[in-house]
């Protein structure tokens, strides 16, 4: 487990005391798509247009969720100055008073994922997908050590909730629905919800990317001629295996035994692949 001290002194502290809830995962494990629905709901529910935008949420009644990779980023991505005060982690006031939503996504999926994030969008890794499996700060066993990390952290927990990647495929319906009553939603508006549903599709969502209809840098291909830089690219459940090579899986698989087993991914067979939105 990572012990560090949960200090934010950044600006960003602020936004916890108002949020309704606060959603953290390891990149690639589906936030975006997550994100997407939250604010087509609310929007919806509001009667508003779809929005992004923090400066126009925070100035309605639409509630503010935050987003956010915590430890990840503050050990893996920060800038020093933001690392220094703690920009990236969720603070000890929030813990205790917010619900925590940590969304999972099967490891050997994320880590592909990653690969092409890393690669083609943000170019903070320059190797092949073989040299990404066991690098010291973004490979596998990162990804491993600090979900374990959270889940030690948070798991016994009243205000918090596991949902996983895998499980919203299986049951979009279900899984959202349980989610917004985690949030504190006490009544669904079954209209909204679907105007949500649809809007966050993978179909959808990868339309309005290629067309650049998103005004914000989360849902813009980085180079539009090339599907992998896309932030919606062709991310399937189970999709690792027709990428990774047998001495890559012999390694991963490896780091996959120290996983918690709350999450359930060890030896677990998920449902076959099908679309989804990273």
């Amino acid at each position: 487990m990572i012990e560090i001290k949960r200090r934010n002194l950044s600006s960003m502290a602020r936004r916890y005391a108002r949020a309704q809830g606060i959603i953290v995962s390891i990149p690639k494990s589906g936030r975006t798509w997550l994100r997407v629905f939250l604010h087509a709901y609310c929007c919806a529910v509001e009667g508003r247009p779809f929005t992004l935008d923090e400066d126009e949420i925070s100035a309605t009644r639409i509630p503010e969720f935050i987003f956010t990779h915590d430890l990840w980023e503050h050990l893996k991505t920060a800038r020093f100055k933001d690392s220094i005060r703690g920009k990236h982690l969720v603070p000890r006031h929030a813990i205790d008073a917010k619900p925590i939503l940590l969304l999972s996504r099967d490891p050997r999926d994320v880590i592909v994922s990653l690969f092409f994030q890393l690669s083609k969008r943000t170019r903070q890794f320059r190797g092949t997908l073989s040299d990404i499996v066991n690098d010291r700060r973004f490979g596998i066993h990162s990804i491993v050590e600090i979900m374990n990390t959270w889940l030690l952290e948070w798991g016994e927990r009243n205000n918090f909730k596991l949902l996983r990647y895998e499980d919203c495929r299986l049951d979009t319906r279900g899984a959202f629905e349980e989610m917004l009553g985690f949030f504190g939603f006490e009544r669904i508006e079954q209209g909204a919800f679907d105007r949500g549903l649809q809007f966050s599709s993978f179909e959808n969502m990868k339309s309005m990317e290629a067309r650049g209809e998103f005004k914000t840098g989360i849902l813009l291909p980085e180079n539009p001629s090339d599907p992998d830089s896309f932030k919606v690219r062709r991310g399937i459940v189970g999709g690792y295996k027709q990428y990774l090579k047998e001495r890559d899986l012999l390694a991963i698989e490896q780091a996959m035994l120290s996983l918690d087993s709350r999450f359930g991914y060890q030896g677990s067979r998920l449902a076959a692949p099908t679309p989804a939105v990273e």
